[in-house]
Order: C-alpha cells, then structure tokens, then sequence
C-alpha cells in the first residue's frame, strides 16, 4: 500500500523530515498529542535511506569537507592573494637591503694618444720614467693602453630614515596581504556553504515532487480503471490528470534548480561541470542563532579581514607620510675603492680610495607636494575604514533579518506542512469512500508539495543566511567550517 504522503520512486534520492529544533516536542497546534504523533509518523513514513552516488566519503561531512578543500585549492582569488602576499613579502627583502652595503666591480680597456691620458696612465701604472718628462713625449706620447680593474664598495651610514621607514612600511603591507588572504579564503568558504546548501535543498525538492508526482500517477491509474467502470466522473478524472501535470512541470523546474547548483558548486572546485557529487540522505534541521546585531557588529569590527587588511594599509601610507617629511634630512654613505691599472697585464700600479660623502637637500620644491600627496592617499583610506564599516554594519543587519525571518517562517511552515499531510491522508480516506473527487485528492497533493517546498526553501534561506552571518562578521574560520559542515553534511 503507498503512503499517506506519495510512494516514494525507486531511484530518486530521499530527504528525511526538517524539524525546527525549538519546540519540536511539542504537541502541533490544533492537534492532541495522539494525533499530531500519527501525523507526523505519516510524514516521515514517507522518508527513505539514500543512495550516494559520485565522489563518496564517510557520511555527508566527509562529502562536504572534500569539495570545500578542492574549492580551496582551486578559488583563482585565493591564488591571487598569496600570490600578493609573496610580493609583498620580496619587498621587505627589498627594503632590508638598505641596510646592507653594495659591492661593485669594473674592468676597461682604454687606448689614446691624448698627452693628458697618457700622462696619467703612466701615472696609476707606476710606469712613469724621467723619459716621459721629455717636452716633445709630453706633447706626443704616441699610442698609450691601459687596462683598469677595481672594487667600490658603498656603506650606507644614515640616509635620512629612508630604509627603516619602507621597512615598517613593508611589514605593515605582509600583514595586510595576510589579513586579505585570510578573508578571501573566508569568502571562497561562504561561496561553498551557499552552493552545498542550494544543491542540498535543490536534491530535496526535487525528490518531493518526485513522490507526489508518482503517487499521482498511482491515483490517476487507479482513477483511470474507475471511470471505465463508470464509478468516477470523467471531468473529475480529467481535471484531476490537468493538476498532476502541474507537479511534473515543478518537477522539471526543480530538476533544472539542481543541475544549476551542481554546475556552480563543481565550477568553484574546478571540476566537470556535471560531475557527480555524493549527497547526503538527511537535512539539517533549524537551530536558532541568538546573537544581537550589536554584537554581530562589534565581532565584525575585531574579525573582519578586510576591514584589518585596511587598518594595515593604513598604517603603511602613514609611515609613507613620515618618510617623505625624513627626506629633508642628510644622506651619509661611506666608500672605499681599489684599482689595478697596467699596460700588458704582467705589471701595473695598484691604488685605493676610502672616504666619506654626505649630501642633503638644501632647497626641494618637490617635497612639501609629496608630503600632501600622501596625506591625501592617508586621509582616503580613513574614510574608506568607516564606509567598510557602514557597509559592513548595513549588510549584517541585514543578514540578521533575514536569518530570523526564514527561522520563523520554517516554524509556521512546519506546522503548515504537518496540516497539509493530514489534508492527504484526509482527503485520500474520503476519496476512497467517495466523498472526495480524484480531483481534490490531485489538488491535496499539489497543494502538499508546494508548502513543503516553501518549507524547504526556507530552511535552506536559514542556513545560507546563518554562513553569511558567520562571514560577515569575519568569523567563517575553517573551525567555523567544520562546525556548520557536521550540521550542512546531514551526519546522523
């Protein structure tokens, strides 16, 4: 015998009952305690193990931890951040090395008759004779050559703060990458819950107009032999296979819903886009968040990575300030030379040079401009800060909302749906002993579907909205992940 609810088909996944987790004990309104125990009986009768098909891992959390480890490996913007981080970690490297001396080397080869080259290079050669004190060897040396080679190396004493202050500057920037990289894998987390969830939902709702479609079709088959044998009215049979069509055509719908949420979910983890995906055989049923707004803001405020990455950034244009207003003051480097000059590679003079230089810029038009420059690239990350933060606060609140009102309407649809069972097994009973058309029984079932898809869909708002909260407010940690996948991964 079918059940009150639809014969569930052989092979459509099934998705067991959702029940708010506030108040469930409790006796259903307008029920005794006998009765909405029957009721709700009738209802999960109509609910079946599930078979995973697709990837396969140890219960629905396995499934889900699984996906979201591959989006995070996959998510280009994830990349992308790390691939910042690691920039900005060589510039510190690059920074660091002012404090560091440089080392240069140089060789040429030079040949000239030019009497006053000719005199020096027999000079740095040590290779002056009382011969080339001579008028007519002064004024004409002939073809001189002379191979040089030396090192200079250049000592950085104190230049103006330049270094430690890109140096702070750098470091402030590694933290901001960090803090940005640290929210976008939060996003690519909240991307993953949101597609699970539509998948997961999508699955459910098509298999509930998959039972009622075939439980109709078992109504109108058995209508179909009554009418033959003159027991039922052809227009109520005829009006009763019209609204059966109806539940086909939301069957298609949300078989449509589904493929959309498979192709997006295998789209993140750079997959197939239809490839298969194991999905788990029970919902997770509503447990009510009680947090105020207040609260949700100020976590926010301490968590938010994005919000931390501009803090950070903002601290870097500051330093940025600082050393353009240093640049007034002097440069000090230390420097120390060595040469080797010789005329046939055998032989030569050597000679070095060690000294120290300062420079300092007396009169630069181009500093006071620099230094407004930058207080303008500082004062318009302060006042992007507080539009983050506005937005940040807009957007939760709004979150908020949403979360409590798809709470609420999963109770009343809850309570709607377990009228709507009833309705059923009412309205088939009365059928059966001919006080009700095939007709109204169709429409009892179409009616049933929608508001247990209504039921569905705000659930699955719930949960979404619940993963949003956690990112908006910069706590949708991989902790938090695991957390939401045990209740989003359907374990028993």
């Amino acid at each position: 015998m079918e059940s009150p609810t639809g014969t569930p088909p052989a092979s459509p996944p099934v998705a067991p009952a959702l029940l708010p987790s506030e108040g469930k004990d409790q006796p259903m309104a307008g029920y005794s305690s006998a009765q909405a125990e029957q009721v709700e009986l009738a209802f999960k009768r109509n609910q079946a193990s599930r078979s995973l098909d697709g990837f396969r891992g140890k219960g629905g959390k396995a499934v889900f931890i699984a996906v979201w480890k591959k989006i995070l490996a996959h998510y280009p913007e994830l990349k992308k951040k790390h691939a910042k981080l690691s920039e900005a970690i060589a510039q510190k490297a690059l920074a660091e090395s002012g404090y560091y001396p440089r080392l240069y080397g140089w060789a040429d080869t030079i040949t000239s008759d030019n009497p006053i080259l000719g005199f020096m290079m027999h000079l740095t050669e040590r290779n002056f004779t009382a011969q080339d004190f001579n008028v007519n060897t002064i004024n004409h040396p002939g073809t001189v050559s002379n191979q040089n080679a030396g090192l200079l190396a250049i000592f950085p004493i104190f230049d103006a703060m330049q270094t430690i202050d890109s140096v702070k500057a750098a470091k402030d920037a590694i933290k901001a990458r960090e803090e940005e990289e640290k929210y976008t894998r939060m996003e690519a987390s909240f991307l993953t819950i949101d597609a699970w969830v539509s998948l997961l939902f999508a699955d459910a709702e098509l298999y509930k107009a998959l039972s009622q479609l075939e439980s109709s079709k078992t109504d109108l088959n058995e209508a179909l032999q009554l009418m033959e044998q003159g027991l039922v009215l052809g227009a109520d049979f005829y009006m009763g296979r019209s609204l059966a069509a109806s539940i086909e055509q939301s069957k298609n719908g949300y078989q449509s819903r589904k493929k959309v949420a498979l192709v997006t979910l295998n789209t993140l983890a750079g997959t197939p886009a239809e490839a298969e995906i194991a999905i788990p055989k029970n919902l997770p049923k509503p447990k009510k968040v009680s947090k105020p707004l207040n609260a949700w803001v100020q976590e926010a405020i301490l968590y938010r990575g994005d919000l931390a990455a501009l803090r950070h950034q903002i601290q870097v244009q500051h330093t940025e300030v600082k050393k353009e207003k240093d640049s007034i003051m002097p440069n000090v480097n230390g420097f120390a030379s060595g040469m080797l000059d010789s005329d046939n590679f055998t032989t030569g003079g050597r000679s070095y040079t060690v000294g120290v230089l300062g420079t300092m810029a007396l009169f630069d038009p181009s500093r006071d401009p620099r230094i407004k420059r930058a207080k303008a690239a500082e004062e318009q990350l302060r006042h992007e800060e507080n539009v983050l933060k506005d937005t940040i606060q807009t957007k939760l609140a709004e979150a908020v909302t949403d979360l409590e009102s798809a709470y609420r309407d999963s109770e009343i649809l809850y309570r709607s749906l377990m009228d709507a069972t009833q309705s059923i097994l009412m309205t088939r009973d009365l059928y059966r002993e001919g006080r009700k058309t095939i007709a109204d029984l169709i429409q009892a079932r179409v009616y049933g579907l929608q508001v247990e898809v209504s039921y569905l869909e705000s659930v699955a708002r719930y949960e979404s909205s619940k993963a949003k909260l956690y990112f908006l407010s910069g706590q949708l940690d991989d902790y938090q992940v695991e957390k939401l996948a045990s209740e989003l991964g359907g374990e028993e």
